[in-house]
């Protein structure tokens, strides 16, 4: 029986390759962001190659559309994997963050993974399966400096991945944080840092990891990764 995945944040980056990978691994795949060009794209190249994958336009941010993603993906399959990918970063002084940067950060990286992996549960819950994937960063191991917004909204995110591990464990659901130092993807493209994009993790590489750790057998789990290239940090 085929598994269906989830992948919030799915028209660039990770979120992107993610979606061309799980697809090869046979998933159906349901690919959400607020972008539908660029999500139809993928999934009319996907199905083109015989794999099934649909597109559903979502803004995580409102609660409604999280809900319809919801209905259309439980409609597509039976959803075992979902992947919390969408995430924003603004960085600045800390006396320079608005109050809608800081709640534009939390309501996308934190509020929208604990409602994302919330309304997906109880049905993984009666099937005795499923992963929770939280695609967090290495600033949700540590802090650094002018990311005060962006840290909080992570260092949250990895609570709320260790709260549900063990809240899940006997349910037979996998909770899985991928902590990844700086990837090359669009991320970064209205980012002012003098980071060199050639030296960063490559998105394709990383990719392959987090498949290699959904798809582990059995009992078996990766609880927390973290990736960072050999260099360390920038």
């Amino acid at each position: 029986m085929s598994q269906t995945a989830v992948i919030t944040g799915a028209s660039t980056g990770i979120g992107k390759s993610l979606s061309y990978q799980l697809a090869e691994e046979g998933y159906k795949v349901v690919l959400a962001a607020r972008s539908i060009d660029k999500l139809n794209s993928i999934s009319d190249e996907i199905n083109g190659k015989g794999r099934e994958c649909l597109a559903v336009k979502t803004d995580v941010s409102k609660p409604d559309e999280i809900y319809q993603l919801k209905e259309q993906a439980d409609a597509f399959g039976d959803v075992t994997v979902v992947v919390n990918n969408a995430g924003i970063g603004k960085f600045s002084r800390i006396e320079d963050i608005t109050l809608e940067d800081w709640n534009r950060q939390m309501d996308i990286n934190l509020r929208a993974s604990f409602l994302v992996s919330q309304v997906f549960i109880p049905k993984m819950k009666v099937m005795k399966k499923g992963s929770l994937v939280f695609i967090n960063s290495v600033a949700g191991k540590k802090g650094y400096p002018y990311s005060a917004a962006y840290v909080s909204s992570k260092y949250g995110m990895r609570g709320l991945a260790d709260s549900l591990r063990e809240e899940l464990r006997q349910e037979n659901i996998k909770v899985i944080s991928i902590h990844p130092g700086a990837v090359n993807t669009p991320f970064w493209d209205n980012i002012d840092s003098d980071f060199s994009r050639n030296d960063m993790l490559k998105v394709q590489t990383l990719s392959k990891s987090i498949v290699h750790i959904i798809k582990a057998p059995g009992n078996f789990t990766v609880e927390e990764l973290v990736v960072r290239r050999t260099g360390g940090d920038f």
